[in-house]
């Protein structure tokens, strides 16, 4: 079933939005965003994820946050610091680094 239209939040924009903002408006925001290279962290962070991958694919590697063996053939992510962004925990499942942002996106300050 096809979402009803709405329009652009950004002040003063009549235009419909078909996902969060309108054509133009998204186009900022992604720019604004940056690409994945530039959010994940840069050059540390995949020279890093780099050194790791042969560890993780023996199937002899923990995940930092769960300390529970990450299977050789398994989506692993590099985790980072919960507080601080640029400190690189290590390897860990996807799955565990998707619940902890999803927690981290519904704390309270």
């Amino acid at each position: 079933m096809a979402r009803a239209k709405r329009i652009c939040p950004r002040p003063s924009c009549p235009h419909p939005a078909n996902g969060r903002y309108c054509a133009e408006h998204n186009a900022e925001y992604e720019a604004k965003r940056g690409n994945y290279y530039q959010r994940s962290g840069g050059k540390v962070f995949a020279q890093t994820r780099k050194q790791w991958e042969p560890k993780v694919r023996t199937g002899t590697v923990h995940c930092w946050r769960c300390i529970e063996l990450i299977p050789a053939t398994d989506d692993w992510h590099l985790g980072h610091d919960d507080e601080d962004r640029s400190i690189i925990r290590g390897p860990e499942h996807g799955a565990c680094n998707l619940k902890a942002a999803g927690q981290a996106s519904h704390r309270y300050d």
